[in-house]
């Protein structure tokens, strides 16, 4: 066998095999069996993490100061939420000033767009404010929680001057009787019978309520999209904002009216476009200023999620991501969740905050995560690291909602000791 031909075989590691000798070789090791994909997650997660703390209404620690950094390098910053934690508005009121100076001037929250006008003027006057804001009507979603108005009184005042702060995408279950009266003060005469209609709707089911104490029975929840519409047929070219609370009304009764059909991905799919068509108009005015804001958002954790949402839809994240995609910028991700502790949530038959025990974390399948907190303290995990772990060949057989989060958000934060927000 020539030189030529031996060398070729010996840099392929077939010399052997190529001259016909039998060569006895050492077996080789034997490999590790590897960790199940928990234990991985749950080091490489103890790997990139950091402590944040909760002291006073506000957040303070190395995982806050990172959070701070993300912002800046953002263009949105989306905060996904398990509501009723008394630590997320003490999250948000100590982003919202330290991501100024980057030009964060806009705050979206989980209400209805011309609530958040409301909210906005109430915050504006400080936490007695929106005391009588709430007080003087049933108040707004989340918005009655003791720690959440302060939150927005707080924010509000860092952010002085005529120009709005907060926004809304949603859509509105309580406040409709507020919703009603501005358009009562600006209808003109040809819609004067429809809007009677709607109008003894709503005082006819809130009064239901008083008796029954079920919000089912609310115009919110029941009413036929048809007695808004019909104001709407009457009222040529409203002004923007009560086309605004018009939209509002009827896509909250065509939401609704599927939830309490029992057509509950219709429900959830047509509160998603909702939120998404809203998204579309604010940007469109937003984003052709001079200087267009960066924004921080906070809603529920399955509306800022990127991807399919945990009620199978697309929601607001993943359109505000692609939108910060089509200008060359970023949105960050970051959800928000308790690690034990309590949470507050509405009593329907009072419309008051109780609390209840948390469990997000098994209901998000998040427990090699919660492995890999800090004792002791709340903790910050950067997931993106943990991505290479849970490609698609092993996402086929993993738990699809710990995918979901790892692939959907960027950042982790579990909160050691979770309190409920309390009523205002």
């Amino acid at each position: 066998m020539g030189t030529h031909r031996r060398g070729l075989l010996a840099g392929l590691g077939l010399a052997a095999l190529g001259s016909g000798v039998a060569q006895s070789q050492a077996p080789a090791p034997a490999t590790p069996p590897r960790p199940p994909l928990a234990d991985r997650l749950a080091a490489m997660a103890a790997e990139h993490r950091l402590p944040v703390t909760f002291a006073d209404g506000r957040a303070s620690g190395p995982g806050v100061d990172r959070l701070v950094e993300e912002g800046k390098a953002a263009r949105f910053f989306l905060l996904g939420e398990e509501h009723g934690l008394a630590q997320v508005p003490a999250l948000v009121a100590t982003l919202m000033p330290a991501l100024k100076p980057a030009g964060y001037a806009r705050l979206g929250i989980e209400v209805s767009a011309p609530a958040a006008l409301m909210l906005d003027a109430a915050a504006a006057g400080g936490l007695d404010a929106l005391r009588a804001f709430n007080a003087d009507h049933r108040g707004v979603a989340f918005y009655g929680m003791s720690d959440e108005a302060r939150m927005l009184a707080d924010v509000r005042a860092a952010f002085p001057g005529k120009a709005p702060l907060l926004f809304g995408l949603d859509y509105e279950v309580l406040a409709d009787r507020r919703l009603i009266e501005a358009l009562r003060a600006k209808a003109p005469a040809s819609a004067a019978t429809p809007l009677r209609a709607l109008d003894e709707a709503s005082r006819a089911g809130w009064t239901k309520y008083d008796s029954s104490r079920n919000l089912t029975d609310i115009l919110m929840f029941t009413g036929d999209p048809q007695l808004v519409r019909a104001v709407r047929a009457a009222w040529p070219r409203p002004d923007a904002a009560s086309a605004d609370i018009l939209e509002t009304l009827e896509q909250t009764l065509v939401i609704n009216q599927h939830q309490t059909a029992a057509r509950y991905f219709l429900s959830n799919d047509s509160r998603a476009q909702f939120n998404r068509a809203n998204w579309v108009r604010f940007w469109a005015a937003e984003g052709a200023r001079k200087s267009p804001p960066r924004c921080l958002l906070k809603f529920g954790a399955g509306h800022m999620v990127r991807g399919r949402s945990m009620t199978e839809v697309y929601d607001i994240g993943s359109l505000v991501s692609e939108t910060a995609a089509l200008r060359g910028e970023t949105s960050f991700h970051l959800l928000v969740v308790p690690l034990n502790g309590k949470q507050a949530y509405l009593d329907g038959k009072t419309l008051t905050y109780a609390q209840a025990e948390v469990s997000t974390v098994q209901e998000m399948a998040l427990e090699p995560l919660a492995k890999a907190a800090l004792p002791g303290v709340s903790t910050l995990i950067d997931l993106r690291p943990l991505r290479p772990l849970m490609p698609a060949s092993v996402t086929q057989t993993a738990d699809p909602r710990l995918a979901r989060i790892v692939h959907g958000y960027d950042m982790l934060l579990l909160v050691d000791g979770a309190t409920a927000s309390g009523n205002l």
